[in-house]
């Protein structure tokens, strides 16, 4: 099977693009966005039998208005798509995440999965999760979940007992949702400067 894995930054504030996966390919497609500006990205992704789609996205958002708009459409047969993002949000920032995916109603034996995490680290700040699957078949297996909330305290007190202070404890927590991507990168120089350049942008936590 032919198999790609992108990791790339966004690195403008406005971003679209239409990709097609052909019979028997693999993509992997990791965006990791820090943008401190709004932002809105609109994907659409097309797949023929046989082909595999996974997208990760981690978001960090300061007081900023940002709208991730990803569309799958299944168009063959076998297909796979994975779509997970990952947010962090705060001060009065806004997020949006709407996963859309498609399967024609003529297909056969396609997998579907949408995943949305986010951490909301001010009462002002806001992540709209919105996974749907537009199916007119039966014959599919097709999953998706959401979990927006606070940071999970059992983890924070956690390391706090292994004697890391409370404020690089929250920021060790939000890089975890950056690691899924980072750790697809293989070159471990690169892999740590961007760690430090992520940490560095997460800034002052309380």
């Amino acid at each position: 099977m032919n198999k790609k894995n992108n990791v790339f930054f966004l690195n403008k504030k406005n971003y679209s693009n239409k990709i097609y996966l052909d019979s028997n390919e693999n993509l992997e497609l990791s965006i990791i966005d820090i943008i401190k500006d709004d932002v809105y990205v609109d994907l659409d992704i097309y797949l023929l039998n046989n082909s595999t789609f996974h997208l990760v996205v981690s978001s960090l958002n300061d007081n900023f208005d940002k709208t991730f708009n990803i569309n799958v459409h299944h168009q063959g047969n076998q297909s796979t798509s994975i779509c997970e993002v990952f947010g962090i949000n705060k001060n009065h920032s806004s997020t949006k995440f709407y996963l859309q995916a498609y399967i024609k109603d003529d297909s056969k034996d396609n997998y579907c999965e949408q995943k949305i995490r986010g951490v909301l680290l001010s009462d002002h700040a806001e992540i709209q999760g919105k996974p749907n699957l537009i199916i007119d078949t039966n014959n599919i297996k097709a999953k998706h979940a959401l979990a927006i909330g606070r940071l999970n305290l059992a983890h924070l007190f956690y390391l706090q007992n292994k004697g890391i202070k409370k404020s690089d404890a929250i920021k060790l927590l939000l890089l975890s949702y950056f690691n899924v991507i980072l750790y697809k990168i293989e070159d471990e120089h690169s892999r740590e400067r961007l760690m430090e350049r992520i940490f560095s942008e997460i800034g002052d936590i309380s």
